[in-house]
């Protein structure tokens, strides 16, 4: 379990848990396959795929958001 915020600066996939939120930033595609117990936030530019678990809410900041899990 990651404890705090998340920054994600690279394509990837985030699976497993986070005590928090995160942060994909601009020009990143990342897959979120975990359970997120914070806010999800999406940049401009950034790509998330959700397969797993959002607590809290999501932030389109601009980015692009597609969801085949729990929000």
């Amino acid at each position: 379990m990651y404890r705090g915020t998340l920054v994600m600066d690279q394509d990837g996939v985030m699976d497993g848990m986070v005590a928090g939120d995160v942060i994909v930033r601009r020009g990143c595609r990342v897959r979120i396959a975990g359970m997120v117990s914070g806010d999800l936030h999406v940049e401009q530019g950034a790509e998330a795929h959700v397969s797993g678990m959002i607590a809290g809410r999501i932030h389109q900041d601009g980015g692009r958001i597609l969801v085949s899990g729990l929000v």
